[in-house]
């Protein structure tokens, strides 16, 4: 369709043009998504309500200027999926207030899915079995989808699943009715199937706690839901074959596997406590102070605090990190001498430290040994003055 340029600004790789407002679906309204397509072939990004105008970004840049026109195509599948999704709100709304009177006061359609929040506080497994079959059970039913125009006069004196606003009746503007044969009727100018047996099939995938007492659920219609059932089944089956077993024993089979690796994990971590109490030992054996060893994270996590020494300094790598944890030597002083020499990036206290370096053992150990005895003719200095005085 060819639609004429009220405004264009250009962004850093973008164009924005400013068209009359409802000519094209913005993101959002109505709780819906907005319509996708093209603008002389451009991809357009996102369609935003500017005052009495829709702004429609765009990739890249094209070379109009107010008053000229463009050709917007709009992609029609995505509005059919749009349909789906909306008119599947609607149902299951009308379902949730009609079997459990849970009241729908939110709704957000996502490109993946789409929510809405209930005014219930809890819901079980059997009341949302309940709702979903129900709205299963209504779509195969193909009830008719059909949308008036009305004066808000009239329109505020039907019986809707939502009470049109005072304020809305009194502007004299015509409203847009939506009615589900038998099920629901409301007051909506977002787009719509003909009947529901269009929707195929409906799917909550999910619920979650919000706001209190209200309930969030996510669901997926129609297309949708195909994609969902097709991934999930994917997934199934892989699991199935990887775990040998059929798909009504993967929860067991699961409980089973988790408990084998709570269990390995206990055996992992008292194996690792006697490996870093013997490395401890054998470093408490040695003569120097500074004590140098490459491991694991886990051991070289533990060994620490098995070492009984009255002064040491112990420096433990794994990976291009390395951990400090002394006693008796300044491991903040040791870290901001290896800032200035090796460039390490880290932090550290007085008696311990962390940093990453991504050099040679060799120069570590050299820096490290160079500081350290730094530190220790300070030391002696100090005591040498401190007693003559």
């Amino acid at each position: 369709m060819l639609e004429a340029i009220r405004e264009i600004r250009f962004g850093d790789s973008t164009t924005l043009i400013g068209i009359c407002y409802g000519n094209v679906y913005v993101d959002g309204e109505g709780g819906q998504l907005g319509d996708r397509g093209s603008v002389d072939g451009h991809k357009i990004l996102s369609i935003k309500r500017d005052g009495e105008l829709c702004s429609i970004e765009i990739e890249g840049f094209i070379q109009r200027k107010a008053g000229e026109t463009v050709d917007i195509e709009i992609d029609l599948g995505r509005r059919r999926d749009i349909s789906v999704q909306h008119t599947a709100q609607h149902l299951l709304s009308a379902v949730f207030e009609r079997e459990l009177g849970a009241r729908t006061v939110g709704f957000q359609m996502g490109e993946e899915y789409s929510t809405i929040d209930l005014t219930i506080s809890i819901l079980t497994n059997e009341m949302q079995e309940l709702v979903e079959k129900t709205s299963n059970s209504l779509i195969g039913e193909n009830r008719s989808v059909r949308i008036e125009i009305m004066p808000g006069e009239i329109a505020g004196k039907l019986d809707l699943r939502k009470a049109i606003s005072e304020k809305v009746v009194e502007s004299g503007k015509d409203i847009r009715i939506v009615t589900i044969e038998g099920i629901d009727k409301s007051a909506c100018g977002g787009f719509h199937v003909q009947s529901t047996g269009e929707l195929r099939v409906l799917k909550i995938i999910k619920r979650e706690k919000v706001k209190g007492d209200l309930t969030r659920i996510f669901f997926v219609a129609g297309q949708r839901a195909l994609l969902d059932y097709y991934r999930k089944h994917d997934l199934i089956v892989r699991a199935s074959s990887i775990l040998s077993c059929g798909y009504l024993d993967l929860p067991d089979r699961v409980d089973s596997l988790v408990e084998e690796v709570k269990k390995a994990k206990a055996t992992v971590r008292k194996l690792t406590e006697r490996v870093a109490q013997n490395v401890a030992r054998e470093l408490s054996l040695t003569n120097g102070e500074t004590l140098f060893i490459e491991d694991s994270e886990e051991i070289i996590s533990l060994i620490p605090k098995y070492i009984e020494k009255e002064k040491y300094l112990f420096v433990g790598r794994f990976g291009d990190r390395v951990l400090l944890s002394s006693k008796g030597v300044d491991c903040g002083a040791i870290v901001t001498y290896l800032k200035n020499k090796l460039e390490v990036k880290g932090g550290a206290g007085k008696e311990r430290g962390q940093f990453i370096f991504s050099g040679e053992n060799s120069l570590l150990k050299e820096s490290i040994l160079e500081v350290t005895a730094n530190l220790q003719k300070a030391g002696e200095k100090r005591e040498n003055k401190d007693s003559t005085q």
